[in-house]
């Protein structure tokens, strides 16, 4: 199956095994080809049948992240291996996918903004190099995908249906903002002994961006992080600058 253990250590932590799954190999194709494939019908159905009503269809996408997020964690409960290292929703896709399903009832633009750059940088490093926080055990294999899969789904769902776009250097205020994020997880990570976002403990995943020892590597996730949110805002950036030139 091309899935792996191994053993992030933190003196004097020990942290819970990760499990990554080997990008390219057969199984990788199989759940990204599927979650594509997902991601495309539901995103395309409003368009082939009037009987959809977006207003609907968002509580529809909203209501399936959520089942899965309850479904993931009373799995792990009611199984005996919910523990505080690994269930607790304060990795970036965690926090991202709570932040899909209020944006999905409410519409608030700073949140649409939070979800866009977090759940693309998120969702497709997830998806692109998959490390199984929760372990690949029963449900939680099938609810990693799910999840991150649905933070594309809901950033191109809000840009194609909810007429989402940016605002000017918002890109720059979301990597600002995402600071005190960091913050406060590294705050509770110290407090409890965790290593959510991975502050503590580099991650397992073999990703490119990763490089270093702890800390060193944190500076290039930050490098990473505010690159790609910059990239993120380019496709609106000149829609953006015409609509500027049209209001003065």
């Amino acid at each position: 199956m091309h899935i792996k253990t191994d053993q992030n250590n933190f003196d004097p932590m020990q942290f819970e095994k990760s499990i990554t799954l080997a990008t390219f190999s057969p199984l990788w194709w199989q759940s990204i080809l599927l979650i594509s494939a997902c991601i495309f019908i539901i995103i395309q159905l409003p368009k082939y049948t009037s009987k959809i009503k977006i207003k609907q269809y968002d509580l529809f996408i909203a209501l399936l992240l959520m089942a899965n997020f309850l479904i993931e964690q009373s799995y792990n409960y009611y199984n005996g291996i919910w523990n505080i290292q690994q269930n607790i929703p304060a990795h970036l896709c965690s926090i991202s996918n709570i932040l899909c399903i209020i944006y999905l009832f409410n519409k608030n633009q700073l949140l649409g903004e939070f979800v866009y750059y977090w759940g693309l940088l998120g969702g497709i490093h997830a998806l692109l190099t998959p490390e199984f926080n929760t372990g690949v055990i029963g449900y939680n294999f099938y609810s990693f995908f799910i999840g991150h899969g649905g933070l594309l789904l809901v950033v191109l769902y809000m840009v194609k249906h909810n007429g989402f776009v940016p605002r000017p250097k918002s890109w720059l205020r979301i990597f600002g903002y995402s600071q005190f994020v960091v913050l406060s997880v590294g705050i509770m990570n110290y407090a409890i002994g965790t290593n959510y976002m991975f502050l503590r403990a580099r991650p397992t995943a073999e990703n490119p961006l990763i490089i270093g020892a702890w800390p060193f590597y944190l500076i290039t996730f930050e490098l990473a992080a505010i690159s790609h949110f910059w990239l993120f805002y380019l496709p609106f950036a000149r829609k953006n600058k015409r609509a500027a030139l049209a209001l003065s």
